[in-house]
Formats: C-alpha cells, structure tokens, sequence
C-alpha cells in the first residue's frame, strides 16, 4: 500500500508538473471543451468565423496594431506546440541538460535541471528564444550545440548570442526574406517645405530612437517632426529576421565597406532615396561628390545641392562644407551639442564615392593637401554642427587612410 500510495503521488506530481509546463496548451483544451460542451460544435464554428471576421477588419483598419498582437499570438503558438514540446529531448540530447544522480539505496534515479525559455520574439523568418543557463553553463557550449539544434527544430540556421550574463538568445532562422528584392518602403512624398511647423495637433507616427530630437518638438507631431525623427534611422533595406534595417544620419558619419561588386552603391541609392522627402522639405541638403566623373551619382543630380564631379570641384565643395560647418560651430556653442535641421539651415549630408580617388590617387599636390585638410576636419568636427559624412569605399588601409576616424562608422 505504502509503495502503491507513493508511485501515486509521484504520478500526480509529475501531472502536475506537466500541467504547469504546458499550461498555454492546456487552457487551450480546457477552454475549447467548455466552449464545445456549452454551445456545441455549430456554435464553436460560428466562434472561430467571428473572431477571424474581427481580425481581418482590425488588419485591415489598423495593421500598425494589429501586426504586434498577431505575431505575439503567433511566438505563443510556436512555444507551445514547436519548442516545449521538443525542448526536454533537446536538452538532454545536446548535453544542455543536468542530470544529477541519486540513490535511495535500492535503484539510482537522476534529477533532471533543464534552462528555461524566458520569452519568445517571433517574427515571418525567424524565432527568437531568451534561455536562461543553469548554474555552470556558458555561451560557449551552447554555441557548440547550435547545429545540433538547428536539425532538432527543423531550422535552417541556428545562431546563438550572448547577453551580459545568465540569457544567451538562440535564434532560428526557417527561412531567408533576402533571397528576393526588398520591396522599398513607402515614403511621405506630399510633405511641401513650408510645413516645418504645421500639424501642431496631430499625432506623430513616428518616433526617434535615439533621443536625439528633442522632445518637445516630438510631441508636437507634424510632418517636420517626423521626417527629424527619421534622420536618426533612415530605411534602406531589411535585416535577416525580416525587421527593417536604418542607419542613422543626423549626428553621425557614415562609412559603407565592402569589395568590388558587394553592393556598396545600393546602400547609397537607398540611402539617398530614404533621405528624399527630407531634402523635399528642405530639412536636407545633399552635396553629392562623384569622383568617376559622375558615372555612379548623376542619376540623382536633381535631389542634389551641390553636385562636383572632378577633383578641383571636389575640393571646392569640401571647403564650402568647413566653411558652413565652422560657421554653425561658432553659432551654436554654448546653445546645443547638436545641430536641430531647419528649412533655412539644413542638415548638410556630404556624400562621397570612391573616396580612396581623393585620399590616394590625386595627383595635383595642391588639391590634394586641400582635400586633405578638409576630410579630417569634416570627419572630427561636423558632426555636431549638422555637416555630416557619408563615404563609400573598399576598406583596405593603404587607400583608406581616414578609417581609424571613430566618427566613421
């Protein structure tokens, strides 16, 4: 009796555990049996049409919403019926588990420690666990079981990334959303330059990441705001996991790296295109520095202020660009530490190809000794000022000598 009342007990307590980890699951059952036993099957049907008619229409009248819910709704789903179901075998398998010997004398039994999933991000391509490490584990041996992984749940990519203690997260990547053209966003092409303070009652639709508009002019919504908010993260395509990728451009320099043919100049066609209803609203002037006798650039020449195509031009523009930008210095010192864009002063955006063409290959000494005061100074001092750079270059140090810049990113 006694041994039959305690397997009894270590059945019901191993129920109940069960329970509690699958607890998603199990209300779904619970829930769906009531709703069955209460309304029948017609009832549970006419249910289900009604809740996906509201779905739709909220999809419909507001996806900004909308989209959240619905992939919460979907990480739930999948960390349910994918990843716990999976998750014991997983662990044990992978030697991610702890299995603790014990002996009560007559048989060994082991006590089983398995790291936790904390939460879940979803998105179309990729799910993203945050897993607590046991006691003794590190980053480094989960990332040696990441392959292992990626074939338990059926991935096509498995990566795995360290926080600052305790979490790693483990991202599994089912599909690739970059094996087609990334259809260009949307842009606000009916903004006119005089609505710089307009709008005062609206709503902002968009916000600044990095804080550094300033929050009064956020708040009071409009057009300008909104297109100042996104100078701190102008689109110019999509990350892996299917979420937009920005680069920021109000209060930095930008360095786009990469060989021969890796797509350098689509990041700046993007870039320039994210840039454009900025520049429509006279919030951003573009002086545009084309090297190849403007083989690469001249397509945009009317979104351009300033356009310079050889070498005397060039170094004609980069001294105009100091000038402006030692001017502001003087102006704004003691006011701000940084520069607010206005339509009567713009954030100036100093876009050069192929810069190795005007730090190694001039041969006019004069030239180059001018361009080579300028492009240190831009680089060390226009940042704050609102005269910002963004060059394009094989990063290779003997034609990049202004790369170790660390306003250049």
């Amino acid at each position: 009796m006694d041994a039959a009342g305690g397997g009894g007990r270590q059945a019901a307590v191993a129920g109940a555990r069960g329970c509690w980890r699958h607890r998603v699951a199990v209300a779904f059952v619970v829930g769906l049996l009531l709703v069955v036993n209460r309304v029948g099957l017609v009832g549970l049907a006419v249910l289900v049409a009604a809740l996906v008619l509201v779905a739709v229409a909220w999809w419909r009248v507001h996806p900004r919403s909308f989209g959240p819910v619905a992939w919460w709704v979907w990480g739930r789903a999948r960390l349910t019926f994918v990843y716990r179901w999976r998750w014991k075998p997983a662990m044990v398998h992978t030697d991610l588990a702890i299995r603790m010997p014990t002996s009560t004398g007559d048989q060994v039994t082991f006590d089983e420690y398995f790291p936790r999933i904390r939460k879940i991000r979803s998105s179309r391509s990729v799910d993203v666990l945050r897993v607590e490490l046991l006691p003794g584990q590190t980053p480094a041996e989960w990332a040696e079981q990441a392959e292992a992984l990626r074939h338990v749940f059926r991935a096509r990519r498995c990566q795995v990334r360290a926080e600052t203690f305790r979490f790693v997260r483990v991202s599994f990547h089912h599909r690739d959303p970059l094996t087609r053209p990334v259809t260009p966003p949307d842009l606000d092409d009916t903004t006119d330059p005089d609505d710089s303070a307009d709008d005062a009652g609206s709503d902002p639709a968009g916000s600044d990441p990095s804080g550094a508009v300033p929050s009064a002019l956020v708040r009071r919504g409009g057009r300008a705001s909104r297109l100042l908010a996104g100078l701190s993260a102008v689109p110019v395509g999509r990350c892996e996991d299917g979420r937009p990728w920005t680069l920021p451009v109000r209060g930095t320099h930008v360095l786009v790296a990469g060989a021969t043919g890796a797509g350098k100049g689509s990041v700046l066609w993007s870039l320039v295109r994210g840039l454009g209803p900025a520049v429509r609203a006279g919030l951003v002037e573009l002086w545009v520095c084309d090297p190849k006798g403007g083989m690469e650039l001249a397509f945009g020449e009317p979104l351009f202020a300033r356009f310079a195509t050889d070498t005397d031009a060039i170094a004609d523009l980069l001294d105009d660009a100091v000038s402006v930008m030692r001017d502001r210095t003087f102006r704004l010192a003691g006011t701000t530490r940084l520069h607010v864009p206005t339509v009567g002063e713009p954030l100036i955006v100093v876009v050069v190809d192929e810069i190795a063409s005007l730090t190694a290959y001039v041969t006019d000494r004069e030239v180059k000794k001018r361009i080579g005061a300028a492009l240190p100074l831009l680089l060390s001092q226009g940042r704050a000022p609102g005269v910002v750079v963004v060059a394009v270059q094989d990063p290779r140090k003997e034609v990049l000598p202004l790369r170790e810049r660390r306003e250049v990113l």
